[in-house]
């Protein structure tokens, strides 16, 4: 006994006297994190969508470290850009919906936590919601409106060390507009599209229950097709930017959307519905620098949580995540990404995919309101709808705060479904 005593003693004094572990060297140069709007995953190219309309997704892809589908944290995008902007669920952060749509001071957002480890810092927003109103400018040194790209091309252009760079582009989110000199890549198109389409109309369709009619689908799915070509065109005019700078090798970039958009593939067009497939699965692209020591742990074959890139960045950079914040893609971490939805028409939903399951779990918070949808209808069209309408979405969002999110009992609707292709 003495003896195996004397020999455990000696290995815990050599193993107190090895060297430390190697800790891999942190990225020294730029990160650029572009995001988009509304960017479902099965239009690119390189992930099994058509070929031809995302040439410089597909030419990125080729060239990235892992190109894959990424799981959104919401199907809206007031919980989902928090979600990538804190690495949190929704669930953590708060931002559930239009009247708690800001970031809370005490959360650390992906520019506070670079900023903080001595990263430049600047953000190319676009739309509503990304924006200082909502706490957006929390860690940036500067923030400037994308507009039409020209000065954040410029910006990238002169690319060099520690710099972190989010481009937030509003396509190909409605409205939709007729880009003639991309027709010739989406060659099904109905003759005859309009100039624009607005999304007031994508709207008229986001009621369940009512059926998209074939023609309709055909023309909507037609012109959201362009604004994804006109939205990798773009794309290809930041990437060229990066590679004037000289930076290319050296930069460490992400592309990824903030959640997809439903052509009535579960009886519903838009976003914000649902956490069907179609609202939920993106593109996410990584491009490590030149010779980086880590690796990216999952197989590019398993969707991911984008949740996870604020984790991601941080290490990279060679900071420490929270430990609140979704699990790194530097780090092996059990299969599944969660999504959440509130505050839908007496609603809140959950979703789990893990693999090529999906599970989504739906409760109710109070009765479904018969207007709600001509409600929401009025409001985006700007008539607002009258006192009436504002009295259903304060009776829906006085309920919601008053449940828990889990629902007050009784059996929720469970819904399995297996992805394929």
């Amino acid at each position: 006994m003495r003896r195996r005593a004397l020999l455990l003693a000696a290995a815990l004094a050599a193993a107190a006297c090895a060297a430390p572990a190697t800790v891999p060297p942190a990225h020294d140069g730029p990160i650029v994190l572009v995001t988009f709007d509304a960017l479902r995953a099965d239009v690119v190219g390189a992930l099994g969508g058509p070929p031809g309309l995302t040439p410089h997704l597909d030419r990125l892809a080729a060239r990235s470290d892992w190109a894959g589908r990424g799981i959104a944290a919401s199907s809206w995008g007031v919980p989902a850009l928090a979600s990538l902007a804190t690495g949190l669920q929704p669930w953590q952060h708060g931002a559930l919906h239009a009247g708690r749509a800001g970031l809370h001071p005490d959360l650390t957002t992906l520019a506070e936590a670079l900023a903080r480890a001595g990263w430049r810092t600047l953000a190319f927003p676009s739309g509503h919601w990304f924006s200082p109103r909502f706490g957006y400018e929390q860690g940036f040194d500067r923030m400037r409106e994308l507009g039409l790209g020209h000065k954040a091309e410029a910006r990238l252009a002169r690319l060099s060390g520690r710099e972190l760079v989010w481009l937030h582009v509003p396509e190909p989110e409605a409205p939709y507009r007729r880009h003639d000199g991309l027709l010739a890549r989406v060659p099904d198109a109905p003759p005859g599209l309009p100039s624009r389409v607005g999304a007031v109309r994508l709207e008229q369709w986001f009621d369940p229950q009512r059926p998209l009619p074939e023609a309709e689908r055909q023309l909507l799915w037609s012109m959201y097709r362009l604004n994804v070509a006109w939205a990798d065109l773009r794309l290809g005019r930041l990437l060229a930017a990066i590679r004037r700078s000289g930076q290319w090798d050296r930069t460490l970039l992400v592309v990824t959307a903030t959640y997809g958009e439903a052509f009535g593939e579960h009886g519903q067009a838009g976003h914000g519905g649902s956490l069907a497939r179609e609202q939920i699965e993106v593109p996410l692209l990584v491009k490590l620098p030149r010779g980086f020591a880590r690796r990216l742990a999952p197989p590019p074959s398993r969707p991911v949580a984008t949740a996870r890139l604020w984790a991601t960045l941080v290490e990279a950079a060679g900071g420490r995540a929270l430990p609140a914040a979704a699990p790194s893609l530097f780090r092996a971490a059990p299969d599944g990404a969660l999504s959440e939805l509130y505050l839908a028409n007496g609603t809140n939903e959950l979703s789990l995919v893990a693999g090529e399951y999906q599970l989504r779990w739906r409760s109710r918070f109070a009765p479904p309101e018969p207007a709600y949808f001509t409600a929401r209808l009025a409001s985006l069209a700007g008539r607002g709808g009258g006192g009436e309408a504002q009295r259903l979405f304060h009776r829906l969002r006085t309920a919601f705060e008053a449940t828990p999110p889990l629902g007050p009992g009784g059996a929720p609707e469970l819904v399995l479904e297996r992805w394929e292709g």
